[in-house]
């Protein structure tokens, strides 16, 4: 009740009340609570490496930022969106990324780095739910999981996080690596591909990541079969861009060219109308003069990748026609 009267409360913009919004905040304590009853359910190997360096890097700044965010937000007064930055937090960083990307494979074992760098997080971030969820983060802070503790040492009255430096380029980094798992997915769900076949990738690099240092999370997230590094594009397969970057999954039998040839076409149909929108924006004398220099360097951003994308996309489109 106390999450879904928050939900419905954004500051100078009042919501009526809802009782969907409690169920939200119900699903909310079962994630936390299921997310919970996975890492303790971990077995430890102290034998093992560990091979998720750059997941735990990722999510140690991402909790960063979100910290930042979620003291603006309290140091404004904007409970609702400090409470909707930690759900997002939660929910999709914390669950439906992080740990998916480190778990280990059913019935095995997990390396001890990776066991006491996620208990960690999950502190901190039972801290950073309590004010919204009392009950809750009291029962799992006095857990055997985070140590021994009395029965007045409370998350009510623990030292609150701090937030620390931010690795921005890693940050943008991974926001690539996840836009190729979910194209990968995309990729499967939309002709009936089975998620238990694994595809082979192939990368034709055109930025500055090291794809070869998050090749371990592509591997297991987006069931890949092989990774390769392409200087060409592949004929046939089905292609997709993310950041600037392009990448193919071949798919043999299972691609359709002339629907593969419809999404291209939508795809440059889109990035055009885009790219003529921030043309005239930069083609008005007035606002370049007026605007602010970042606002102005911004749009000429999106210029420069919209004119790459759909290079890009115009050559896989050729490609097909061949």
């Amino acid at each position: 009740v106390r999450v879904g009267m928050l939900f419905c409360s954004p500051a100078g913009n009042d919501l009526m009340f809802d009782e969907s919004y409690c169920e939200q905040g119900r699903n909310f304590a079962n994630k936390v609570w299921n997310a919970f009853r996975l890492v303790k359910g971990w077995e430890v190997d102290a034998a093992l490496e560990n091979p998720n360096e750059k997941a735990i890097e990722w999510f140690d700044n991402r909790f960063n930022e979100a910290l930042a965010e979620i003291e603006d937000h309290y140091n404004q007064y904007r409970l609702s969106e400090a409470l909707m930055t930690t759900y997002k937090l939660v929910w999709d960083d914390f669950c439906a990324w992080y740990l998916e990307m480190i778990k280990p494979a059913y019935q095995m074992p997990v390396d001890a780095v990776t066991q006491q760098r996620t208990i960690s997080f999950f502190e901190n971030i039972l801290k950073l739910i309590h004010p919204f969820m009392p009950f809750l983060t009291e029962e799992l802070w006095h857990d055997g999981l985070f140590g021994s503790r009395s029965e007045l040492d409370c998350c009510i009255i623990s030292k609150y996080p701090v937030s620390g430096e931010l690795n921005k380029s890693l940050l943008k980094d991974v926001d690539t690596i996840k836009d190729v798992i979910s194209e990968v997915r995309n990729i499967r769900n939309t002709r009936g591909i089975s998620p238990k076949i694994a595809l082979p990738l192939a990368i034709k690099i055109n930025s500055k990541i090291n794809y070869e240092a998050y090749l371990n999370i592509v591997f297991r997230m987006a069931n890949i079969s092989q990774a390769e590094f392409v200087n060409d594009q592949i004929p046939g397969a089905s292609a997709f861009l993310a950041g600037t970057d392009e990448f193919f999954v071949s798919l043999e039998d299972n691609i359709d060219a002339e629907e593969e040839r419809a999404r291209l076409s939508k795809e440059i149909e889109y990035l055009q109308g885009f790219l003529a929108s921030v043309n005239t924006k930069l083609s008005n004398e007035r606002f370049v003069n007026n605007a602010k220099k970042e606002i102005v360097d911004n749009e000429l951003k999106k210029k420069a990748d919209a004119e790459e994308k759909l290079k890009i996309l115009q050559e896989s489109l050729d490609a097909l026609e061949e």
